[in-house]
């Protein structure tokens, strides 16, 4: 905190070489980092604990928005030996493969987020989308809110206040926080939305009303005949009894989930 003269009654927060600074951070740590630290100045290292414990659970709550989780890189146009280099390369390399015009200079830099994937051992590269790509597969991906609070958050924050005289360890506040759990759901998709599940490749050829079997078009996984097609009213009032039904279903088992892992479940989030 710095102030300019003696009549200035409300410092100023200057900071140079560290992440609230940096270009290669997020914004989730620069802004988390930056409040931590006025926290510890004005009123101590409790008061920002318990602001580091609001805004871990924030983050797992997922209610923050995407643009605080974007992260950039640069680019190289070759890396030495032949390697793939980090993350932000081999996410350029998809999209140079996908669409030419697409190539990312040498040391330009790349904007990436990192989603969540099932299981414990993962490798980011396979978890690296586009801030575009996350937007138009919202359904289907959600951000690593574990990675981003114990790579970037974490580490900042303890670089910090690791030092005298708090010689804190942050990561013991961390798992010492009431996190909301949340269920990761992985639906995987190719990146051109595609579904890259075996299933993509075997098409319904049975009445998804009255279970005829009938002739199916490509691959699609819901067909209804051309016999039912003729009553749009029935049709409709057939397929919204069975979303009801199915709806039902889906809240009681969510509600037994959610009983026994601890986990939040609704029907919007059970599947």
């Amino acid at each position: 905190m710095m102030y300019e003269s003696p009549s200035q009654k409300t410092p100023t927060f200057e900071a140079k070489g560290i992440e609230t600074v940096r270009r290669d951070q997020c914004k989730l740590t620069q802004k988390v980092l930056r409040n931590a630290l006025v926290e510890v100045f004005q009123r101590g290292i409790n008061a920002a604990k318990e602001y580091l414990y609001r805004q871990w659970a924030l983050i797992h709550s997922g209610r923050l928005p995407v643009s605080d989780f974007i992260l950039t890189g640069r680019v190289r146009s070759h890396y030495r030996g032949g390697k793939i280099g980090p993350v932000q390369a081999a996410l350029a390399r998809r999209l140079a493969e996908v669409d030419p015009g697409r190539v990312v200079r040498h040391k330009q830099r790349q904007p990436y987020v990192i989603v969540a994937s099932p299981g414990q051992s993962f490798k980011l590269r396979d978890c690296v989308l586009t801030p575009l790509e996350l937007l138009e597969q919202w359904d289907s991906y959600t951000i690593h809110a574990a990675y981003y609070t114990a790579k970037h958050v974490n580490a900042a924050l303890q670089r910090c206040f690791g030092l005298r005289p708090f010689n804190a360890v942050v990561n013991s506040w961390y798992d010492a926080c009431p996190k909301p759990r949340k269920r990761v759901h992985h639906w995987p998709r190719s990146k051109s939305t595609a579904s890259s599940m075996i299933s993509a490749y075997f098409g319904s050829d049975m009445c998804a009303l009255c279970s005829q079997k009938c002739k199916s078009t490509g691959c699609s996984r819901v067909v209804v005949c051309p016999m039912c097609k003729t009553d749009n009213i029935n049709v409709s009032c057939i397929a919204l009894e069975r979303l009801s039904d199915i709806q039902q279903r889906a809240s009681r088992l969510a509600s037994i989930c959610s009983s026994c892992n601890g986990c939040l479940e609704t029907l919007e989030t059970f599947a």
